[in-house]
């Protein structure tokens, strides 16, 4: 019989032998070997980071009460070892009632009136305190009545096997027998590697900050720099070069959301200006044709916007005389004029500073003959453009260099200043009051700092309150908080901060937001550094 031809080779094909389903079986029990560790590894991973994110929001949320409360202290009861990591702190709150922070026997930071404390945050392996005097940020105390400042250190137990714990820091100052000043620093940027001296800033938009500064061989630089409101961490765009043959002292006004004034002591130590254009997409700068206002000389220039289109400039002119002019800036092809310049002091007018009393009137704070702390209204006619000035004020007949001036309501202005020393100078403010004929008077000034206060700037916290960044003894960089009684007219302050330890001159300040900071400032080896800092926090995740 022949069989179809489709059915011929139909024995030629042969079943799996028993060593072909052995070497299967292990090329697949080899694969799941491979594989298998691979799914468990990133399970792990995802168990520790969700474990990691835990500890970090319980940490952030456990420091910041931390902070808030101690803050309320009047008296510190008693507080554990400094090398102790099981802590515990007792004080005494306004109220008059006894509280504490310790860890409970879950391992949990609790909190609250001995005996009735509830449970904070947890589990954690320290709760450390360790605690200083009001003059001393170095020795560790243990006397309540000696206690100032409060560093908090805490350790959140990750509760992933194979994750690492997390370390939180605190710090507070204590509201006893004066004010406090709570600060936090984050972590500080260097925008400019070479040199980035007498940096001067102007808010671009929320995030975006115009730096001028003089940089490498005092040539004229400008930059934006970013903050991320999330991290607080500062990046910044290109760098750009708007005199190449030097920008010294700068100061800047914005004219709209792209276009900023900046006045410089240029060539020769000339008045100049330009305008500078920020592109926000790309936060490219470039600039306008720049306008020399003052060929005999022009430093340390101060501004202060009268409109759209005009501002007032003053500055250290000729033989060092104080000298006024006012700029108009034509926002169809950004040329810059100037009015009729005027000297509002032929004896001595150096470092002057502006705070406008209206549309017409300008305080100006200078310093003057003998470098004594002087004062001035100075007048614009709108019409004409000319400056005249009311009656000159010494509002410091010993020293009075380098001025801040800020407006504290109608009628005051908070004026921060380089006073006399035999060395280096000190920290002094004072109020400045200018009445109805434009007459300016001052009040009892403070020293808020016995050492150096050279070069001061301030910023606004809230109604009665003012930041004040300054470079003190070393031209380490400190801050204050000046506070103003409004009836009284008296100014206190807190206990001065390190912001930078090495240097920290000519610094700037602008207002970021949530009571955060941008501050500019020439660092160690005159490098361009700038830092956000927080008055009224002080929490931060250890690096």
């Amino acid at each position: 019989m022949n069989m179809p031809h489709k059915y011929k080779n139909f024995n030629r094909h042969k079943a799996l032998t028993l060593l072909e389903m052995v070497i299967a079986l292990a090329i697949v029990s080899v694969l799941f070997a491979v594989v298998l560790p691979v799914f468990t590894t990133a399970g792990k991973s995802w168990n520790s980071r969700q474990a990691s994110s835990e500890a970090i929001q319980n940490g952030r949320v456990l420091v910041d009460y931390i902070n808030r409360e101690l803050s309320k202290a009047v008296k510190i009861i008693a507080v554990s070892d400094p090398t102790e990591t099981n802590g515990y702190i007792e004080y005494e709150d306004a109220a008059g009632t006894t509280q504490r922070f310790d860890i409970d026997a879950n391992n949990y930071v609790q909190f609250g009136e001995i005996g009735l404390q509830s449970e904070l945050a947890g589990p954690v392996t320290e709760l450390q305190f360790t605690c200083y005097a009001l003059d001393d940020l170095s020795t560790q105390i243990t006397d309540g009545e000696e206690i100032r400042f409060i560093k908090v250190k805490t350790v959140l137990d990750n509760a992933s096997t194979f994750g690492n714990d997390k370390t939180f820091l605190t710090s507070a100052y204590l509201l006893i027998n004066g004010s406090s000043l709570e600060l936090m620093i984050y972590t500080p940027y260097e925008f400019d590697t070479a040199t980035g001296k007498t940096p001067a800033l102007s808010q671009i938009d929320t995030t975006h900050y115009l730096c001028a500064y003089s940089g490498n061989k005092d040539d004229g630089w400008a930059t934006v720099l970013t903050v991320d409101t999330d991290t607080w961490e500062i990046t910044k765009g290109a760098s750009f070069e708007f005199d190449s043959k030097k920008g010294k002292e700068p100061a800047l006004s914005m004219i709209d959301s792209t276009h900023y004034l900046c006045v410089y002591s240029g060539n020769s130590d000339d008045g100049w200006a330009t305008v500078l254009m920020v592109d926000t997409d790309t936060l490219e700068i470039t600039k306008e044709t720049s306008f020399e206002y003052d060929t005999k000389k022009g430093k340390t220039p101060a501004l202060s916007q009268i409109n759209s289109t005009h501002y007032l400039c003053v500055y250290e002119g000729d033989k060092d005389d104080g000298w006024s002019t006012v700029l108009a800036v034509d926002t169809d092809t950004w040329e810059i004029t100037k009015g009729t310049p005027f000297e509002f002091d032929n004896k001595k007018g150096k470092t002057p500073v502006l705070a406008q009393i209206d549309t017409s009137n300008y305080l100006c704070a200078y310093t003057g003959n003998k470098d004594d702390g002087w004062a001035t209204v100075l007048t614009v006619d709108m019409g004409t453009l000319k400056i005249t000035k009311g009656t000159s004020f010494e509002y410091d007949s010993g020293e009075g260099k380098t001025p801040a001036l800020l407006q504290a309501d109608s009628g005051h202005y908070l004026c921060a200043y380089d006073g006399v020393d035999v060395k280096a100078g000190d920290a002094w403010a004072t109020v400045l009051t200018v009445d109805a004929s434009e007459n300016v008077t001052n009040e009892t000034p403070l020293q808020y700092d016995s050492g150096a206060g050279k070069i001061p700037a301030l910023a606004r916290i809230d109604t009665n309150s003012y930041l004040c960044a300054y470079a003190g003894d070393g031209d380490v960089g400190w801050m204050t908080t000046l506070t103003v009684n409004q009836s009284s007219l008296e100014i206190t302050n807190s206990t001065p901060f390190e912001f930078d330890a090495v240097k920290g001159k000519t610094p700037a300040i602008a207002y970021v937001s949530d009571g955060h900071y941008l501050c500019a400032y020439a660092g160690p080896g005159d490098d361009g550094w700038a830092v956000v800092i927080a008055p009224g926090t002080g929490s931060a995740l250890s690096p």
